[in-house]
């Protein structure tokens, strides 16, 4: 169990705050009380039973009012209950009773003022975050704030102000205060994973590699780490460092579907087309439903032209979701292709339906998909298909 923050008040702290504290105990064996609680506590959170846990917080609470891990946990069993109102009320409790403490031992040594002091600045950041999830920028950002000007140089306040401006959208500034925590504390694998994310989403995919790389450093066997290095690498047209590190999560999860489809993309990418194909049925062998395999070989064989293949592959796609709208737009590449075929060999009125067929499916691809980027591949491909049959007809005539 991590250390008790409030350890430094045994032998004289005051139970402020604490209306249940029974006169008859010392202090000291009311912390220890309050430990056991806790303990018992983060036993239940470990298992789910909030309602145990919840109970469990109050009473240690209740025995030390100053304890400002049993604050934290309990601000989390509340998250966890849904209870967020009761998540900021804990916060701003524990930050009461920490005040009113802080006021009565003016005289005390300096390293407890600033041990005090810490408290004070993980339960404000703790409502700063509560403040943030439910939808109060105004005044979690005053927190943030607040906190950043008292402690410049304490790279964990950066690091949740950054992850703050991260969700928030505001990449830029987020990518700002990540670095600053970054340099404060340059060996946190934490930090230096959730810059390199921003990197990413930045796409400066350079600079991501290079901190998920460093953040590997301490969790070599994690798979979300590996992904966005294979991610990165990917996006850098790095495509045999990017095979590498898919196939070294092959290695650890040997039925990982996602990263069989990935190397057939590099495959694919470096024109290693059979290798690409391989990589592909290897995915589809593992989950023979999976869509977005099939989306994949589907694509491949449309660029390399073969038509029997990727009609096969459709049909058998088709059998797991006939409604499935990317498949209807690569449905309607097929008849498209099939157009230009017969409009090579000379077979006008053939190339016409064939056209005429590959509108009418991406028409109902436009109906029935909810996502623009498949609806703007249908109207593109119905504009293409519409100009080869004004093109045939000229030549036909």
């Amino acid at each position: 169990m991590k250390k008790l923050t409030s350890v430094f008040l045994l032998g004289f702290l005051l139970l402020v705050c604490t209306a249940s504290a029974q006169k008859e105990t010392t202090e000291g064996n009311k912390y220890s009380k309050a430990q056991r609680e806790y303990s018992a506590a983060f036993e239940y959170i470990k298992q789910c039973n909030f309602e145990r846990a919840r109970d469990l917080l109050i009473e240690a609470i209740a025995d030390s009012s100053s304890y400002t891990d049993a604050y934290v946990a309990l601000r989390k069993v509340y998250i966890s209950l849904g209870e967020l109102d009761k998540a900021i009320g804990t916060c701003k409790q524990g930050l009461s009773c920490l005040k009113n403490l802080d006021e009565s031992l003016k005289d005390v040594d300096e390293k407890v003022k600033e041990s005090l002091k810490k408290a004070e600045r993980k339960l404000t950041l703790a409502l700063a975050d509560m403040y943030a999830r439910t939808d109060q920028p105004e005044k979690a950002t005053e927190l943030f704030e607040e906190i950043i000007k008292e402690d410049p140089k304490d790279a964990n306040s950066w690091d949740i102000y950054a992850s703050y401006l991260h969700k928030q959208g505001n990449i830029d500034r987020a990518i700002e205060y990540y670095e600053k925590a970054y340099q404060y504390d340059p060996e946190n694998k934490g930090i230096a994973f959730r810059l390199g994310d921003a990197y990413f989403e930045a796409n400066r995919y350079k600079d991501a590699v290079e901190l998920f790389t460093k953040a590997k450093e301490d969790f070599p066997g994690d798979i979300d780490i590996m992904k966005k290095i294979a991610e990165s690498y990917y996006n850098l047209c790095q495509y045999g460092k990017a095979i590498k590190e898919y196939k070294a999560i092959i290695e650890i999860v040997p039925k990982h579907v996602s990263s069989r489809i990935k190397i057939g993309n590099a495959y694919k990418e470096l024109k290693k087309y059979d290798k690409a194909r391989e990589y592909y049925l290897e995915a589809l062998k593992i989950e023979p439903n999976n869509l977005s395999t099939y989306y994949q070989l589907i694509n491949l064989e449309i660029s390399l032209k073969n038509l029997s293949t990727v009609k096969r592959y459709l049909d058998e796609a088709f059998k797991i979701n006939p409604n499935d709208p990317i498949l209807l737009a690569l449905h309607g590449e097929y008849y498209y292709l099939l157009g230009i075929g017969k409009m090579k060999n000379q077979e006008w009125n053939p190339a016409i339906k064939r056209y005429e067929k590959a509108i009418a499916i991406w028409k109902e691809t436009i109906r029935k998909a909810s996502d623009e980027e498949w609806k703007e591949y249908a109207r593109k491909g119905i504009a293409r298909a519409t100009k080869m049959i004004n093109e045939v007809k000229k030549v036909r005539w």
